[in-house]
């Protein structure tokens, strides 16, 4: 009896325990230049047995003219970069930039996911100075990791933004969002130009991400108090149970 109320207590507690944070590096330095609007790059990162998928593709904001998919590159060690229609992928015009329409990267992962950091590497645009600044949103789709979204499931789909001020040199960077930007969708845009002639301009070479963990349901925290009853219960039991034996 008594090891059968160690057994079940334990196993209750165990049911119950809420899963916990695990932290991946996506790297997105691999591939070959070719690309076109309706491609995307998809990339995994494994840490302690648990696996993250993210699906990236390229889009630009042509603001009056609308919002539409672009090529999304890979250069190597600089990380992908975007080449939307009216660019012809010279003068660092291959990169998300702000010059011709505002390109951004849109990261859709398998769960839901906090970002820590992301790498910027940054060069110049047709000879104006390096930025490096970077719009970012946050939100949830039902759509599958690797489905297709639209411009406008995008749009209803972000429910927090915030800019990552870079100085045009520290590509690598911790994003300090705040404990409300938890999403499986992701939005890393390059943003409006700061002065004439500055604008931002980067490749996209690895973020660093967080899944979150589990918060139990009431039902769960209800099997939890139930297993640690039944560890006092067993314990109450084992000493009920306990014969003195004189010499």
């Amino acid at each position: 009896m008594r090891n059968f109320l160690y057994t079940a207590a334990t196993a209750a507690i165990f049911a119950a325990a809420p899963a916990y944070a695990t932290d991946f590096s996506v790297g997105m330095t691999n591939g070959g230049k070719s690309g076109s609007s309706t491609d995307a790059r998809v990339y995994s990162a494994t840490n302690n047995g648990q696996t993250l998928n993210v699906k990236v593709t390229g889009w630009t904001d042509f603001g009056f003219f609308g919002v539409g998919r672009s090529a999304v590159g890979s250069y190597g060690t600089d990380g992908l970069g975007i080449t939307n229609a009216i660019e012809s992928g010279a003068n660092g015009s291959h990169q998300a930039d702000s010059y011709f329409g505002t390109d951004f990267f849109i990261l859709q992962f398998d769960q839901a996911v906090k970002l820590t950091s992301a790498v910027f590497n940054t060069f110049d645009l047709y000879g104006s100075a390096p930025d490096n600044n970077a719009l970012i949103r946050w939100g949830n789709t039902s759509t599958a990791w690797n489905g297709s979204l639209s411009a406008d499931s995008l749009s209803k789909a972000f429910t927090g933004s915030a800019i990552s001020y870079g100085n045009g040199s520290d590509g690598s960077r911790s994003l300090a969002l705040g404990s409300t930007a938890i999403g499986n969708v992701w939005m890393i845009s390059a943003t409006a130009a700061d002065a004439p002639k500055i604008y931002d301009a980067f490749k996209l070479a690895g973020v660093n991400a967080s899944t979150v963990a589990a918060v139990p349901e009431p039902a769960t925290w209800a099997m939890m108090l139930v297993g640690f009853a039944m560890v006092g219960a067993a314990a109450r039991y084992r000493r009920r149970s306990t014969t003195t034996v004189y010499a």
